[in-house]
């Protein structure tokens, strides 16, 4: 730990996503509760301004990939997030103005979901760029621990800043963490450096699906995981509600069980920074049994407190998997494909997301709670089970095969 602490640019990159993470705690809510006070609107104009932003996430995450490990990771990251502080200020002037509107939103939601698809894959990749690679796994942690700290604190800070002030300016405050936050990022550009490769943008994609297929474990493992988003999504987002309006007070109820997992997401982060398993994928796995648990135990209703502790081990093991996830991508693929793999993982577990909503509000009011959460739970585990039948998911091991690079610590 004291080498990490140690490293300048690490400690930068702990407050810039602590403070990043603040703001994507506040942005739910205030853009939930903007668009629904609207004039005409209703749930669905909701869900327009939210797809308008998923769908360009998922299919530009390859363009990101290509761009992060071509231009430099902190360069991308920097360069997105400031441009996103502008995007977002801009829904925060329309919203404080009496201007917007939803269209006026889901065009400004298409940029910041492209804007997102290339930051992503430039920050799964850039702590190798950071830290030893012996502190790796400790460094993913206290990445995570910082970014799910800032959710709690940010969704709280949400909830205050909406009811007191406005949405406007609860984004508004949002559009100025994604400027410090970016600006801090893009200050250590020089540990990311450009790729020296001429590849065209089309040879660029093509390369990096050659390797991330060329990693079976990977595949399988992102296989399970777009059945466990979809099904988890659909649960969490619109069938959790429902259930809570039915026999949990409302959403006074639901927000003690999304507390609770917050809490759980907050220990499993720090959990997967000291653990260091020696069949990381085996391992990680089995803990993700933890989320089909949680909606079998939301299928049986049980009582406000279980449901509560579920969602609580439901974060924990999320977070476990991903901190020795994003770990064992580090240890075991070229760093110089690296953020082109992690777009293509991304782009693979959330593909089936947008299913799952569209599914889960038919599902649970035409066949009822019990039989749609068990449906979930059955997909969810199923999707371990067979992930885990594949022998190169069991066999991987936490050893590190990428050529050791120089760190930048300071």
């Amino acid at each position: 730990m004291s080498t990490l602490w140690r490293t300048q640019h690490f400690k930068k990159l702990i407050v810039s996503r602590t403070i990043s993470n603040i703001g994507n705690g506040i942005a739910p809510i205030a853009l939930a509760f903007g668009v629904l006070h609207l004039p005409g609107t209703t749930p669905t104009s909701l869900s327009i301004v939210l797809a308008a932003q998923a769908v360009p996430l998922v299919i530009m995450l390859p363009i990101g990939g290509v761009l992060a490990d071509k231009l430099g990771r902190a360069r991308v990251i920097g360069i997105a997030d400031m441009i996103m502080s502008i995007s977002v200020m801009t829904i925060a002037v329309l919203f404080l103005t009496g201007n917007a509107t939803v269209p006026l939103l889901a065009l400004l939601g298409v940029v910041n979901g492209t804007l997102a698809a290339f930051w992503y894959p430039a920050m799964s990749a850039l702590p190798p760029e950071v830290v030893p690679d012996e502190h790796l796994q400790s460094a993913n942690g206290y990445v995570a621990v910082a970014q799910n700290g800032g959710l709690i604190g940010g969704s709280a800070l949400g909830g205050i800043l909406v009811a007191t002030v406005g949405s406007g300016w609860a984004i508004a405050v949002d559009s100025l963490t994604f400027l410090v936050a970016g600006f801090l990022v893009f200050s250590f550009r020089e540990v990311s450096k450009p790729s020296t490769s001429t590849d065209s943008m089309l040879e660029g994609l093509v390369h990096g699906w050659k390797v991330f297929t060329s990693y079976k474990w990977i595949v399988v493992i992102v296989a399970a995981f777009s059945v466990i988003v979809m099904v988890w999504r659909g649960s969490e987002e619109v069938m959790g509600p429902v259930l809570a309006l039915e026999i949990y007070g409302g959403a006074s109820g639901w927000a003690v069980i999304l507390s609770a997992q917050s809490v759980g997401l907050l220990v499993g982060a720090y959990l997967g920074g000291k653990i260091n398993p020696r069949r990381p994928m085996l391992f990680g796995m089995l803990v993700t049994l933890s989320i089909p648990m949680f909606m079998f135990v939301l299928a049986a209703q049980a009582p406000l407190l279980i449901a509560a502790l579920a969602a609580f081990v439901f974060g924990i093991g999320l977070d476990i998997f991903y901190v020795v996830w994003i770990t064992a991508l580090q240890r075991k693929v070229p760093r110089e494909s690296l953020s082109r793999v992690t777009s293509y993982d991304a782009m693979g577990s959330l593909m089936f997301g947008p299913i799952g909503l569209a599914l889960a509000g038919p599902l649970i009011s035409g066949a009822g709670a019990v039989i749609a959460f068990s449906i979930a739970g059955s997909l969810g585990l199923a999707a371990v089970i067979g992930a885990l039948l594949f022998k190169c998911v069991r066999v991987v091991t936490n050893e590190i095969e990428v050529e050791p690079e120089l760190s930048s610590a300071e």
